[in-house]
């Protein structure tokens, strides 16, 4: 329960959430500490089986989608100073103040409304994120294409 409050929402809040609809007394610093735990276990099994997937020694198990579309973007988020060592900023004085995120998203269009327009099928987006380069961040979502069906 930690965990899933501390994906959903500030680790505060979270942790309020826990003792207001369930009971359970913990720090706030609980919930951070299994949040980021669980999230540490959850991005190495995503690695393993990105590199499975990359390697061709995994099939995805859905079938063939005939047209899935890719988009990709990115944009500064602000991190705490340690995480901007070593890393140039765009203001005046040099300093970085954010990180790239990059997001992904994988989905099908299979209708067209009346006009002749693609309109996005229901439920069928998937998402991948990081704060990585766009070498690491390539194969993570060239992988969920793959597993959505790309061949």
């Amino acid at each position: 329960m930690m965990a899933r409050v501390g994906a959903k929402e500030p680790f505060e809040q979270g942790r309020g959430d826990l003792e207001e609809l369930a009971g359970v007394v913990v720090e706030t610093k609980q919930v951070e500490r299994i949040s980021v735990e669980l999230g540490v276990q959850v991005e190495a099994f995503c690695q393993r089986e990105r590199e499975a997937i990359v390697s061709g020694k995994v099939a995805p198990l859905l079938p063939t989608v005939p047209i899935l579309y890719i988009a990709i973007d990115g944009t500064g988020v602000p991190v705490v100073p340690r995480e901007t060592q070593g890393r140039r900023g765009k203001d005046a004085t040099g300093k970085a103040k954010t990180r790239e995120a990059k997001i992904g998203c994988v989905f099908t269009q299979t209708k067209q409304d009346d006009e002749g327009y693609p309109i996005r099928d229901e439920d069928s987006t998937t998402y991948v994120g990081a704060i990585e380069t766009a070498e690491a961040f390539g194969p993570r979502i060239y992988a969920e294409a793959v597993r959505r069906g790309l061949r």
